[in-house]
């Protein structure tokens, strides 16, 4: 193997590694906090429609 193909191997063996990038609003503490408050939300919504009839 040439020298072009090695180190086109080896970056796709970094990349790989790496992973891909979260971005920084999806880092799980903020998903469970979007969880709480969806549920939150939505419970919400259900007493509303529960008042109404």
């Amino acid at each position: 193997m040439d020298l072009k193909t090695l180190n086109r191997i080896d970056k796709l063996r970094r990349l790989k590694s790496r992973g891909p990038k979260t971005p920084k609003w999806l880092k799980p503490y903020h998903m469970l906090f979007f969880a709480f408050l969806s549920i939150f939300i939505f419970g919400f919504i259900i007493k509303m429609l529960e008042q109404n009839n």
